[in-house]
């Protein structure tokens, strides 16, 4: 089966091969926790941000970082901007309503793009920070991070962004555009296995928020997370095959040079975008993410399309949920790919419209 989903994704040779010829270690080593500290040293050279700043990894899923981030970072006594632009905006939202955090919230349109005056209007009102996925993987697009930081700046709040999709895919500067929270995944950007979540914390946000969190929960305090990481080391048990994944993935990357590895995946995009729009399709108008591309059909076919692709050609693309599920489907442009992919899968999905008629 190939896989053009933005994860998991198509692994690379290089990083399956950790797996292909060597047991899963035990981990309670000093081996081990040399490997973490590599792996946390290269995330804050690829994410931008200093060394002060505090990395957790935890072993759950992304939505679990992002809950996790909240309990650790807001509590009862904030108020909350969420940029709510699609299926992982609500989750951010989802999360506020059950911990009782008082939060607000800019709901856009699935074809809608983010612009000042949408911020504009909360401007007057006091918030202590802002949540957004800076990449809103259902629908596609990317919001302008300089848009929002300057937002942030101004008002003094507290800047929250999942870049589960977008970081190592889309240029990101967590320090330069002053990012307190930044959180990844293993499965996406990074190219390994579903398991692994990424959170970085800045130095201002750890000491001003979460060391002086009363958090009640066992596993995802961050405090623990930190105070084991001094010796290289989670609290709980990670997902150690993964770990070696990840950092044999993060070496790759930072080996090409994390400029071409972007450039790489950007002109990936750009070639199945010039490729597809020869078919009955459109794409959206709004920026768009180097890591997916929406596709959007003339005719209410996309989820027949998608069930053709895997049953018939074993090809796996991101079918969209809600309103959009028979509208549109995604294409990743992540992993292990190349263009002549891009043109194996446009034959398929013409193929797919034939058949459909």
């Amino acid at each position: 089966m190939k896989l053009f989903t933005i994860g998991p994704v198509e692994m690379f040779d290089e990083v399956k091969n950790i797996r292909r010829h060597s047991e899963v270690p035990y981990f309670r080593t000093q081996e081990f926790s040399n490997l973490m500290l590599d792996t946390d040293k290269l995330i804050k050279k690829l994410a931008r941000t200093d060394e002060s700043s505090k990395v957790i990894y935890l072993t759950a899923s992304g939505s679990a970082a992002m809950e996790a981030t909240i309990m650790n970072c807001f509590s009862t006594a904030d108020k909350i901007l969420v940029i709510n632009g699609g299926t992982f905006g609500q989750r951010f939202v989802d999360i506020c309503k059950i911990h009782d955090i008082p939060y607000k919230e800019i709901k856009l349109r699935y074809d809608e793009e983010l612009s000042y005056a949408h911020l504009e209007k909360f401007a007057a009102e006091k918030f202590t920070g802002l949540l957004v996925n800076i990449h809103e993987t259902s629908t596609g697009q990317l919001y302008d991070i300089k848009l929002i930081s300057d937002f942030c700046k101004a008002h003094n709040m507290y800047l929250v962004v999942d870049a589960i999709s977008s970081f190592l895919c889309d240029p990101f500067d967590m320090d330069k555009f002053g990012v307190d929270v930044m959180i990844t995944s293993s499965q996406k950007g990074i190219c390994v296995e579903p398991g692994m979540s990424i959170v970085v914390l800045n130095e201002k946000i750890f000491n001003e928020r979460v060391a002086l969190s009363n958090i009640k929960s066992l596993y995802f305090d961050f405090k623990i997370y930190v105070e084991n990481f001094k010796r290289g080391q989670t609290p709980f048990t990670p997902a150690v095959g993964i770990c070696m994944e990840m950092n044999a993935a993060l070496h790759m990357i930072d080996k090409l040079g994390l400029e071409n590895h972007l450039q790489t995946i950007a002109a990936l995009a750009k070639d199945f975008r010039e490729k597809i729009i020869k078919l009955p399709v459109t794409l959206p108008h709004y920026r768009m993410s180097n890591a997916l591309t929406p596709i959007f059909f003339t005719k209410n076919i996309a989820y027949q399309v998608f069930e053709i692709l895997k049953n018939k050609y074993e090809i796996t693309v991101n079918p969209t949920g809600g309103e959009l599920r028979e509208k549109a489907f995604r294409v990743s442009h992540i992993g292990q790919l190349s263009k002549t992919d891009n043109s194996m899968l446009i034959q398929c999905i013409e193929k797919a419209l034939r058949e459909i008629g």
